[in-house]
């Protein structure tokens, strides 16, 4: 806040008024900064008034911008977690009250009225579930899918459809990570879950299968690697490859003291050996930083292994990109008649026409109306079939070839347990003697005692093998062509095929061949052959609250005493499904709580940080301002007294 220095050599009157009006310049704009900062409460109010703090500033605010909608993220995640945790606790209410009616309606000795009022009882739980699954926030679906804004589940006749989907909503909290906001219908109630899981598709290699898809997954990376005979070197640059393909054009390139390479591919290997057959040295070295020889297995650094050196074990995961010619080990998939889908009372064919993918076969079962929504799991490299209709069952059968016993996916085959039958119950057996009596055309009978068989292939075997049944008139049994069942067939006789079940036991009804409430089932005669068609012994459920809530008032109201019974069981696991979902939103609230607090408190530390840049100090620019004032006034006196001088006063 100097004055400039009073001139004592001569100069000239204009550069003497310039010089003094620079200073009362100067000092007017500092007293006009000391006037911003202290109605404004900031030091920095431009770049230029202090570079560096600015600059540290500019990183605080977009600090604090980015906590600030992390806070605000959370504050709607948790709002998400709190109206997820009430519809939850309506399932659950809805459940337990339901679970009472049952152990009520499992008495034998209630009247028609009184079963009919709890099963009106169970319909209003089921409403209730139904009406929890459809709650929203924010017109996003709770339990219905992400981003969905209509109703996932919807009434359909005497079933529940499901159209709902499991995409889970995510958002940023915390340190900026994902954090998961919503849960799924199937997690939740069960609904969209899945019923059948198929067998493994094993996928072969093929020129087409990306290196990321080898090693079930864990893929191939490319690199850079060099091949040697001992004298003569080729390296090779395969950090471009995109497919087993690409490496192997590239190698069938290579020539080492004027030998080509041959290179095959197996179903699950490589092999790379010299295209003559003969022995030699044939090194395989990875670069620095590289490792595809080694991914690969055919890495020989020291070319101690003699040709063909195979990389096997690749194992490439199935995708849906995956070609059908390249599933089953590299034999195909023959999907010519397709498959047969059975929903209630309802069946759907699908076929396969013109599929060449995995991919395409799911479009083909998710398409139809079937209601069943297939996924492939590419881990373990299967298809996952779910359910979208409650309340009915669900069957994966042939149609008339073999298109789902080669996918994985029928639901009843040679291996189904015979514990698993009966809906989980098992069979009960006739203490007293044979459990299923075939009665041959010719009236020769085959007592079938079911004691440690264990699958239905040993049920097959026991009528294939039985002593009496090895003759040209023999019952032959096999799983039906279309749908799923056992079909017994045998030349006409004097009768039908007749099946019975003694004294206590139930096999007949469950292994598909006598209807419910009958005793016995004979068959249909044919031309030439008599044939009695069984029907599916190992019918599916949707799963979930709300079918066994649908099954549950079906069963009070018909009093099935058996079925109350097993669906008590299958309520509590309905219950425990939705009480552990509604514990995890628990512990993401509370860990939410606790992050969110920390983000504020972040929020606040970095408001104080530019604080510290950027405000002022009222106290200093209050003693600065009287400073400048006083400054000005000495400039505007100095200025008055020096507008006097004449040319004496150089003299």
């Amino acid at each position: 806040m100097a004055l400039l220095p009073v001139t004592t050599n001569r100069v000239s009157t204009p550069l003497t008024n310039q010089r003094l009006l620079y200073q009362l310049n100067n000092d007017q704009l500092a007293i006009q900064r000391q006037y911003d900062q202290l109605s404004t409460g900031r030091r920095v109010l431009r770049m230029s008034d202090d570079p560096a703090a600015a600059s540290r500033a500019i990183g605080y605010q977009r600090s604090i911008s980015y906590s600030e909608q992390l806070i605000r993220n959370a504050n709607v995640t948790e709002a998400f977690y709190q109206s997820t945790d009430v519809v939850l606790n309506r399932v659950d209410n809805a459940l337990i009250e339901a679970r009472g009616v049952a152990v009520e309606a499992a008495q034998s000795v209630l009247s028609e009225d009184q079963r009919e009022a709890l099963a009106m009882t169970i319909r209003q739980n089921m409403e209730s579930v139904v009406s929890a699954g459809n709650g929203m926030f924010n017109d996003h679906q709770l339990l219905g899918g992400v981003l969905e804004n209509e109703a996932a589940l919807q009434y359909v006749n005497d079933t529940v459809l499901f159209s709902g989907t499991g995409a889970i909503g995510q958002t940023k909290v915390g340190d900026g990570s994902p954090e998961t906001f919503t849960v799924t219908g199937a997690t939740a109630i069960g609904v969209g879950g899945t019923f059948q899981t198929g067998d493994a598709l094993n996928a072969a290699i093929d020129e087409d299968t990306r290196l990321v898809d080898l090693r079930q997954g864990i893929g191939v990376s490319p690199g850079i690697i060099t091949l040697s005979d001992g004298d003569n070197h080729v390296e090779l640059d395969l950090q471009n490859a995109a497919t087993i393909g690409d490496v192997v054009d590239v190698l069938r390139t290579v020539e080492l003291g004027g030998r080509p390479l041959g290179i095959n591919l197996g179903s699950d290997s490589i092999s790379i050996q010299y295209a003559d057959s003969l022995p030699g040295t044939l090194a395989v070295i990875d670069a620095e930083g590289s490792s595809l020889a080694h991914d690969l297995g055919i890495s020989n650094p020291l070319g101690y292994r003699s040709p063909p050196i195979v990389g096997d074990r690749l194992s490439p995961r199935v995708t849906s990109s995956t070609k059908i010619s390249d599933l089953g080990d590299g034999t195909g998939l023959d999907l010519t008649n397709g498959i047969v889908i059975q929903r209630g009372n309802e069946s759907f064919t699908i076929d396969f026409d013109g599929a060449e993918t995995i991919g395409d076969v799911l479009i083909a079962i998710n398409r139809s109306d079937a209601g069943v929504h297939a996924t492939l799991d590419e881990i373990e490299g299967h298809i996952d079939l779910s359910g979208l209709y409650s309340g009915v069952d669900y069957s994966i059968g042939e149609n008339g070839g073999i298109a789902a016993t080669e996918l994985g996916i029928r639901t009843a085959d040679t291996e189904t347990l015979l514990s698993d039958l009966a809906r989980g119950r098992g069979l009960s057996l006739n203490p007293n003697g044979a459990d299923v009596v075939i009665t041959r055309p010719d009236g020769v009978e085959l007592e079938l005692e079911l004691e440690g068989a264990e699958t239905i292939q040993d049920v097959m075997d026991l009528i294939a093998n039985h002593p009496n049944n090895q003759d040209t008139l023999r019952v032959r049994v096999s799983l039906n062509s279309v749908g799923n069942g056992l079909e017994l067939t045998a030349p006409t006789g004097a009768g039908p095929i007749r099946v019975t079940q003694p004294g206590l036991s139930d096999a007949g009804v469950y292994l598909g061949w006598i209807e419910e409430g009958q005793s016995e089932a004979t068959s249909q005669v044919n031309i030439g052959a008599s044939t009695l068609t069984g029907q599916d012994y190992r019918p599916r459920e949707a799963g979930g609250a709300v079918d066994t809530l649908l099954r549950l008032e079906k069963a009070v109201r018909e009093g099935d005493i058996p079925e109350i019974s097993r669906l008590q069981t299958q309520l509590d696991s309905d219950l425990d499904m939705s009480s552990r979902t509604r514990g995890r939103v628990g512990v993401w609230t509370q860990s939410l709580a606790e992050t969110k607090a920390a983000m504020e408190d972040e929020n606040v530390l970095l408001q104080a940080q530019m604080s510290d840049e950027l405000d002022a100090d009222l106290a200093t620019v209050i003693s600065e301002l009287g400073a400048r004032q006083a400054a000005l006034e000495a400039s505007m006196r100095f200025i008055g007294q020096t507008s006097n001088l004449t040319v004496l006063n150089y003299l």
